[in-house]
This record gives C-alpha cells, sequence and structure tokens, in this order.
C-alpha cells in the first residue's frame, strides 16, 4: 500500500505563519503578500549518482529519467544514498519517491548547497515502501536521500524520485541602450562578435553560434571518447573528481557529469566507480565533449567494458580497407602503386584469417561440453559436514531434543557452527548454544569421533556448499529461500557456478537425488537433466510432497510468480527454483564474478572456484 508521509513543522516555519496570521488581522493597512510561486518538477533529467549499484544495469540516473519502468538498485548493504543536483540552489518544497519491493525502512531526506555539507529536513524508521510524499521546506543545489536500512536482504531500488521546488526566476528585461550606429550597419571584417557566456574552460575566438565554445575537433577510431586516467594527487593520494572538473572543465561543482558518464564502466582493475568521492589511480573517467586541457585522451575507452559486452566474432570486410585504398590513392600521385596495393591486399587477407580464428575458437567454447568434473562434490568437506549432521541427529535424540531446523553450515577453523532456522536452547553435548540460541557450536574433534546416526539425513537434502570465505568454508540451506533463488554475473561465471550448484544438490551425502529440470535456452545442457522449452510443461509437477530442482532461463512472468508464491506458502512444498540472471522477485540474490567470488549482501563474500582449484589439483 502506497504511504503518504508528512514532514514535521520547524519552529521556524510556526513563527513564520503565526506572524502572517498577526499581520493579516492589521487589515488594509499592509499590502497583501504575493501569492507563492506553484512548485515545479526539477529533477528530471539531472545529474544524478549514487553509493553503490546493485550491478550497471541499475545506475543512478533512471531514478530520475521520468521512465517509471527502469529504476536505479543499490549494492546489498548499509547505508546507501541516491544524490540529486538541481545545477542550481532552489528552495525545495516536496520529494516523492516511488519504491520498488527492495525499499528503505529507515532514510533521511537531506540538503546541501556544495555537495559535502549536508543539512537532514526529514526522516522517518518506519517506511514502509510503495510511494512516498515528502513535504519539506528546504534550500539547496543537492538533494540526498540517505538510507540506513532496508527491508530485506536486497538493496534499495526506487523506480522514480521527484523533486518539486520553485522554478527558476525569469530573468528581468534589460532596458535597451542607445546605439550610435547606423540604423543598417554594414559588418565589418575586422570587428569581433562578443562572445557567448560558456561553463568549458575556454572561449572560442572565433564568433560562434551558439552559447558554449565549439568542441574541439579530435580525431581517432571509431567509438572513440574523450577520457581521463586518474592519478595521484602530490599529497600521494587520488585526484579528487571536484578538482579534475574544475581543472578541465574550469567549474568544480560539473563533477557529477562526469561521474554519471563514468558510472558502469567496468575499470581496469575489475571494480566500479560506486562512491565519487573515492577514486582509485589509474581508473578511467569518461569526460564531457567540452571537456579541455592537458592529460586528456581520446580513444577507445579503456577498462573491461560492461560485463555483458561480447566482441563480434566476425571483422568487418570494409573497416580495413578504408584506409589502405586511400593511402594508395594518394601514393598514385608519387610513385609506383603495385607493391602498396599488394601490401594492402596481404594486409586485409591476414586480419580476415586472425577475426575467422578468433571466431572458431569462440563458437568452439560457447558449444564445448559440460564439464562433469564440476558436478564432483568436495569430498573431504562432505564427509565433515555429513558426518557433523550425523552426530547431531544421535545427540538429540539422545537428550529427547527436537532436531533443530538448519539454514546454514559454517566450518570456522576447528569449529563447525550452525545457524538455526529458529532460535533453540539447550543444545545437546558436544554442542554449545551462541547468539541467543541462533547458533550451535561445536569442536571438529568431537564430531568427528562422536557416535553418529544412521537415519535419514532427508531433512538438509537442499544443503549447499557455496565455498570458502574469509573464515572458513560456507553451506546454505536453499530450502529455507521459500522463494526464487537468483543466480547473475557475467555468463561464464553463473554457469560455473550453476553446474556446481547442482554438484552439491544431486552428489552430496545427505542428497536424496532430486530430479533437475532446466527451462529455456542458453542454459548448460548436463546428460543427467530433462530439458524443456517452457515452465507450462513442468508445472502440474510442482506439486507439494514431492521435490525437485527447477533452473529457469529468465525470471517468471507475474502469472508464474503468483504460483510459484503459492507453492511455496506450503511447507511440504520442497521444490528449490534457481533463476539464471536478474529476477526481481527473488528472495535470495547471489552474483557470481569473473574475480571467482559469489556476493550474496546476507551471506560473507565466498570464493566460489576454491573447490574446483582444490580437486583439480589433486588430479
Amino acid at each position: 500500500m502506497a504511504s503518504t508521509v508528512r514532514s514535521t513543522v520547524t519552529f521556524s516555519v510556526a513563527v513564520s505563519v503565526a506572524v502572517s496570521v498577526a499581520l493579516a488581522g492589521l487589515g488594509p493597512a499592509l499590502p497583501a503578500a504575493a501569492a507563492e510561486p506553484e512548485p515545479v518538477l526539477l529533477s528530471r533529467g539531472k545529474p544524478a549518482v549514487a553509493s553503490s549499484l546493485e550491478k550497471p544495469d541499475f545506475p543512478a540516473r533512471q531514478a530520475v529519467d521520468g521512465n517509471p519502468g527502469t529504476r536505479w538498485s543499490s549494492g546489498f548493504s548499509d547505508p546507501q544514498w541516491l544524490r540529486i543536483d538541481l545545477e542550481r540552489s532552489t528552495v525545495v518544497h516536496r520529494v516523492e519517491i516511488d519504491w520498488e519491493v527492495s525499499h528503505s525502512t529507515a532514510y533521511s531526506i537531506q540538503l546541501s548547497q556544495d555537495g559535502e555539507t549536508w543539512e537532514t529536513h526529514w526522516f522517518t524508521e518506519a517506511a514502509d515502501g510503495g510511494q512516498d510524499v515528502i513535504n519539506i521546506r528546504g534550500e539547496g543545489r543537492y538533494v540526498q536521500m540517505y538510507s540506513t536500512a532496508r527491508s530485506g536482504t536486497a538493496g534499495n531500488s526506487i523506480w522514480e524520485l521527484r523533486i518539486f521546488g520553485e522554478p527558476e526566476p525569469e530573468p528581468e528585461p534589460e532596458a535597451p541602450k542607445p546605439s550610435k550606429k547606423p540604423a543598417n550597419p554594414r559588418p565589418k571584417a575586422s570587428e569581433p562578435k562578443e562572445p557567448e557566456p560558456s561553463r568549458s574552460a575556454t572561449v572560442a575566438s572565433e564568433p560562434a553560434p551558439t552559447t558554449s565554445a565549439p568542441v574541439p575537433k579530435r580525431t581517432g577510431p571509431p567509438g572513440s571518447v574523450l577520457y581521463y586516467v586518474v592519478r595521484k594527487a602530490p599529497d600521494g593520494k587520488s585526484e579528487k573528481l571536484n578538482d579534475i572538473a574544475e581543472r578541465f572543465l574550469a567549474d568544480r561543482d560539473r563533477w557529477p557529469e562526469i561521474a554519471e558518464l563514468t558510472e558502469g564502466h567496468r575499470q581496469p582493475d575489475g571494480k566500479y566507480m560506486t562512491d565519487p568521492r573515492t577514486l582509485r589511480p589509474g581508473w578511467v573517467l569518461k569526460m564531457p565533449k567540452d571537456a579541455t586541457g592537458k592529460g586528456l585522451e581520446f580513444g577507445p575507452l579503456p577498462g573491461f567494458g560492461p560485463p555483458s559486452a561480447e566482441p563480434s566474432p566476425t571483422v568487418s570486410p570494409s573497416a580495413a580497407p578504408t584506409v589502405e585504398v586511400a593511402g594508395a590513392e594518394q601514393a598514385a600521385s608519387s610513385g609506383p602503386i603495385g607493391p602498396v596495393m599488394y601490401a594492402a591486399g596481404a594486409a586485409l587477407l591476414l586480419a580476415l584469417l586472425v577475426g575467422l580464428g578468433i571466431w572458431l575458437v569462440r563458437r568452439r567454447r560457447r558449444h564445448e561440453p559440460f564439464d562433469d568434473s564440476l558436478l564432483r562434490t568436495d569430498t573431504s568437506a562432505a564427509w565433515t559436514v555429513d558426518r557433523s549432521l550425523r552426530v547431531l541427529m544421535t545427540a538429540c535424540e539422545r537428550d529427547g531434543l527436537d532436531l533443530p531446523g538448519v539454514t546454514g553450515v559454517f566450518i570456522e577453523g576447528s569449529s563447525l557452527r550452525l545457524r538455526l532456522t529458529n532460535p533453540a536452547a539447550p543444545a545437546p553435548e558436544p554442542w554449545v548454544v551462541s547468539e541467543d540460541g541462533q547458533s550451535w557450536v561445536a569442536p571438529l574433534a568431537k564430531l568427528q569421533s562422536g557416535a553418529a546416526s544412521d537415519g535419514s539425513t532427508a531433512q538438509f537434502a537442499r544443503l549447499v556448499n557455496l565455498g570458502m570465505g574469509e573464515t572458513g568454508r560456507v553451506l546454505v540451506d536453499f530450502a529455507a529461500a521459500r522463494g526464487v533463488i537468483s543466480l547473475d554475473g557475467p555468463t561464464q561465471a553463473r554457469h560455473e557456478v550453476l553446474r556446481r550448484w547442482l554438484g552439491e544438490l544431486t552428489g552430496n551425502p545427505w542428497s536424496d537425488d532430486p530430479r533437475v529440470v532446466m527451462v529455456g535456452n542458453g542454459l548448460p545442457q548436463p546428460e543427467q537433466v530433462e530439458h524443456l522449452a517452457g515452465i507450462e510443461q513442468v508445472v502440474p509437477e510442482l506439486v507439494v510432497g514431492e521435490g525437485g530442482v527447477l533452473v529457469l532461463s529468465q525470471a517468471p512472468t507475474a502469472a508464474q510468480q503468483d504460483m510459484l508464491a503459492a507453492r511455496f506458502a506450503s511447507p511440504e512444498f520442497t521444490w528449490v527454483v534457481i533463476v539464471l540472471g536478474s529476477a526481481p522477485s527473488a528472495r535470495w540474490r547471489f552474483t557470481a564474478g569473473d574475480d571467482g567470488w559469489l556476493r550474496s549482501g546476507f551471506l560473507p563474500d565466498v570464493r566460489y572456484d576454491e573447490q574446483t582449484a582444490v580437486r583439480r589439483g589433486g588430479e
């Protein structure tokens, strides 16, 4: 349900109202106050930056683009902020926020004149998402939503943020100046035209038809852009974005333009610029076209580029020979053209052969067979966890305790910790209660030597080994999600993680050999699973009492989401549903990176490639 949030009237505003009422009682002795201008929308299309991005597909500017179908989404941590530059100081009257499902529950609205010193004008700790309408009264150039708590494990996500304030005052007409020139003067070639005002660092010395200085002529290969490589400042630290804006744009307040242009570009070290206040030497900043100064470069933007981008496997037959033919025509007037044409033809043939070779290698990789080695579990870790679970079963039966639900298992040094679904105490020997009953911890030595049950471990059938975190191995029970699990990231990385997950779900000692169904195109093709074209083919079999693993190549539709939500409402429904890619309705969201790390926001970051490296090292 949409919520309407009203701001608290400050003391100064209350005094102003009281004075106005008192003056009104004096009658016609005082002139009537001028009507206050109607607030207008100020934020649409303005520069926007944010504390972080869930991924480049959800940049900050999409929260002010006027499109209700695009959004900004932050990283999965607290705090987070979204900052809008109104490009002028103004009186702000109202802020409206259309939240996505993942919203903030505690946030403030802050204003600033310089983007560094902030004044809080409104705050809540009981936000419930939907649409918030916040009435404030304050003056500033920058408006910031600052969130300190999220509604769930995902980040903050905003469809649209609208800022209303006083309209820009119309310029006062200048009085006409008397002219001493004749009525129809003839232009003189030596009489320069007065340059128009410009925000750029340089002013054109020749007449220009526009209000800004002409863009310097730059040459480079197709796709070239103007960029700057961040360097170290004299104090040894990295340069600041506002200093860079002042140097190349002659206006330090234009730093948001650079941040917006660079947002979503993967830097040479594999990271993204999420906080404009923090730059790293070697990072690449995409600069506005009117930037000028020593140190700027013009060419293809360095870096990894967008994660989804992949160079074309073919070579254009038109780009290369264009330069060669031009050179040949130029040489025709000064010497023989035979050698030049021969060299051009040889270069073109070589380029085509190289392009064909690259295309064949990539095509082979795309169709390479499924790597079955990734389906094999880490046997040492699996044996340790399996025995620990069986010791737990025996200990609970011995002490007459109910077997607790286990959401996660963490092997940390010489101990093993169980994260329980619900707090429970006391714990049976050798387990010790910690975190107010949320966790049970036991030494690995006692678990390896303790009495182990031979009973069924079906309760733990969906327990998956994710990889190695900073403190040890991390396992999580996928059944505890009670909803869709999304796995995003570059294709190769998420395919590798998915393959390992399938190996965990089907090959662990506690697994119950579940049915695995993969729906859609672009998924790995292991022989031991079923492949279907559409989810409709498996819906009748998604019944309570039977379990399995369903992998979808794309997010379910609204109707399919409702169907799955109804199924998960029953505790006896034991299917695991994994979406390969982004899924806004997902209860758990994982992102696999090319760097070998798996991130979720609610679990420790883990190295998902650690098991593969250990296993293959012993082969």
